[in-house]
């Protein structure tokens, strides 16, 4: 749930919405929840994910929720540290925690924040700050390129110099969210063992190389890679026949806010990742290339077929995750969610 939502909709009512998607996919089965953080893109309108899932938690019993992801170089990272502790213990260890640098030019003004390469390394940094906190008592001074944190002081008596660590120990499952085809945030994610969550708008053949650097990574670390941890994402409708899944998924929200990934991915420069072959022209990827070759939309059998093809041509992955996008048909994306844990995953093995 990135979430996706055309920016002219009410804001209140796409929130309201999110928490009934949510509700909803608990009710079905759902197994876990992953949400967004964005700040200036109206396409993406949830700024802190923390809360979101701290609304959610009460409301919800059986299903998993991550933020997916933290982007951390927009928080400190000890603020990020005691927030997710503190959520941690909230949810009775029902949490997750994706950490990333974020995608949005916007954001990164809006934060006065340098290149992407060196909110890669900020990434890096802040998480091992995050990790440090969690998993540390003190007292210890940790003096980065980025951050300086220092818990040096302790007055016992009175409770002072304690940092708030998590309810699951050693601490919440981490994931990595990776979108380039030769990610350093596979191999990063492999050399650390955390979750990798591969993106929704790249090719079977792309994301099997995410794995492949995932894989060189926890080897190189001494971790045997397993493919039960992976995430692939895919935006997905299931409706009753392929002609009634088509024609929802082009003429509506679903087809937009494919468009509008396309077009941050090109802001990016990364509009090869969306592309079967290198040489397919640019202006080839549109609504219905996406739609038909990358995207999962259509029938039960057309949709449990397409996720045996995902499975097979990538290796094999743990779980895949329902892209959250608009209900601008309440009724349609209300079923398709049902047909997918009702009729589409039993067909699975």
């Amino acid at each position: 749930m990135m979430p996706l939502h055309p920016p002219e909709k009410d804001r209140t009512q796409t929130f309201d919405e999110d928490v009934e998607c949510v509700i909803w996919a608990d009710e079905l089965g759902f197994s876990e929840a992953w949400i967004g953080q964005h700040h200036t893109a109206g396409w993406e309108p949830i700024p802190s994910n923390d809360v979101f899932i701290a609304h959610m938690l009460p409301q919800t019993k059986n299903i998993r929720l991550g933020t997916g992801v933290t982007i951390i170089t927009q928080h400190h990272p000890a603020n990020v540290a005691v927030r997710l502790a503190y959520l941690d213990h909230l949810a009775k260890g029902r949490l997750n925690v994706g950490f990333g640098q974020g995608g949005v030019p916007t954001d990164w003004a809006l934060f006065d924040l340098p290149d992407p390469r060196t909110q890669g390394l900020m990434t890096l940094e802040a998480m091992d700050i995050v990790l440090k906190l969690w998993q540390e008592e003190g007292p210890f001074e940790f003096k980065g390129d980025y951050w300086n944190v220092k818990l040096d002081e302790k007055v016992p008596e009175l409770g002072l110099g304690e940092v708030l660590q998590p309810y699951q120990k050693p601490h919440p499952p981490i994931a990595m969210s990776i979108v380039r085809e030769e990610s350093m945030a596979a191999t990063t994610g492999g050399q650390r063992g955390f979750i990798p969550i591969s993106i929704n708008m790249a090719p079977p053949h792309k994301v099997k190389r995410q794995w492949e650097l995932y894989s060189q990574g926890a080897l190189e670390a001494g971790r045997e890679p397993d493919r039960s941890e992976w995430r692939i994402s895919r935006s997905i409708f299931v409706a009753e026949t392929d002609a009634e899944a088509r024609e929802h998924a082009l003429n509506g929200a679903f087809a937009a806010s494919l468009i509008y990934l396309r077009g941050m991915l090109t802001l990016a420069r990364m509009q090869d990742l969306l592309k079967w072959e290198p040489e397919m022209p640019d202006e080839a990827i549109d609504a219905e290339y996406i739609i038909d070759n990358i995207a999962i939309v259509g029938s039960v059998d057309t949709v449990t077929r397409k996720l045996q093809d995902l499975y097979d041509l990538t290796g094999g992955f743990g779980t895949v995750l329902m892209i959250g996008h608009d209900w601008d048909d309440k009724a349609k994306m209300r079923r398709s969610m049902e047909l997918m844990a009702k009729e589409v995953i039993p067909q699975l093995p």
